[in-house]
């Protein structure tokens, strides 16, 4: 923020949005620690935002702040490489190069990420055999309502880098749609297949991801952007596989890796669960795109 003579008024900086996201990745330690409650099971949280411990260690090899670094690194990259690969690249860049108020959603998009998991930071608990544990759920709908209601957020996208409503209101949909994808899981449980590749290429799959395309139709080709960046954010341990099979034969060699590199044993669900994900982002924006 800058102040001008004529008016003593402050005005925001006139950034790019490289150097917002940047600058927002950088701050987002100190924002976490404005959105952790005041409860003694936060404590080191509060000091620590990035420790791994903190976050949801059954599903994720890093930090919230590291995890978030790499969304943002697989969506400038490896992201871009899959969707050459199943050939819908065309469709999404142009849905990306649309603007608002002078700023493209590719650009937006790329703001949200640092702000996709501040309800995270603002976790609930719950007690589950005994014990007090911290509760992730729907973390998705929370970062997008503090981005839209927590006036020290809202202020510094809109004051400090000059953001406008419109703009914001896009990236807090970004946020609150990240995981949309995701409750394909809950379909996928009423079958015999479960949340598996060959669910992904089921008909039950297909009718879960048009019925989310349906309910969010401007925002149909973040979805399955946000999903599969997210996913792949997960852990770097990475396996492929084209079906289930081959996911299960190289159990063994995710658990040696594990060990090896000394990581919570009970990552090997996520890694596993990779090729899935990645099956279930091909299909949802395939589906989409045709």
């Amino acid at each position: 923020m800058k102040t001008t003579p004529e008016t003593g008024y402050g005005v925001p900086e006139k950034e790019t949005p490289e150097k917002i996201y940047q600058k927002l990745l950088e701050r987002l330690p100190e924002v976490a620690k404005t959105v952790i409650d005041d409860r003694s099971e936060n404590d080191n949280f509060k000091q620590n935002p990035d420790d791994p411990k903190e976050h949801d260690v059954s599903w994720h090899q890093f930090g919230i702040v590291t995890h978030t670094e790499k969304f943002s690194q697989f969506f400038q990259t490896e992201a871009q490489e899959y969707f050459q690969k199943w050939n819908v690249d065309e469709k999404i860049n142009q849905k990306l190069s649309e603007s608002i108020d002078g700023k493209t959603k590719a650009e937006l998009l790329h703001i949200s990420i640092p702000l996709h998991d501040l309800g995270k930071f603002a976790r609930g608990f719950m007690e589950k055999d005994g014990k007090i544990k911290p509760d992730y759920k729907g973390h998705e709908a929370k970062s997008e309502k503090l981005i839209r209601e927590n006036e020290q957020i809202h202020d510094l996208l809109q004051e400090t880098y000059g953001l406008t409503e419109a703009q914001i209101d896009y990236i807090a949909c970004c946020a609150g749609l990240h995981y949309e994808l995701g409750k394909t899981r809950d379909e996928a449980k009423k079958t015999d297949m479960g949340y598996t590749i060959a669910f992904a290429k089921s008909k039950q799959c297909q009718k879960a991801c048009n019925e989310i395309a349906q309910k969010f139709p401007e925002f149909k080709e973040e979805i399955g952007i946000l999903f599969l960046c997210d996913n792949l954010a997960k852990t770097d341990v990475r396996i492929d596989a084209e079906t289930d099979e081959e996911i299960e034969k190289q159990t063994q060699r995710i658990e040696n890796i594990i060990q090896e590199r000394n990581l919570n044993s009970k990552l090997v669900a996520a890694i596993k669960q990779r090729p899935v994900n990645i099956a279930i982002a091909k299909r949802y924006l395939e589906n989409i795109i045709k």
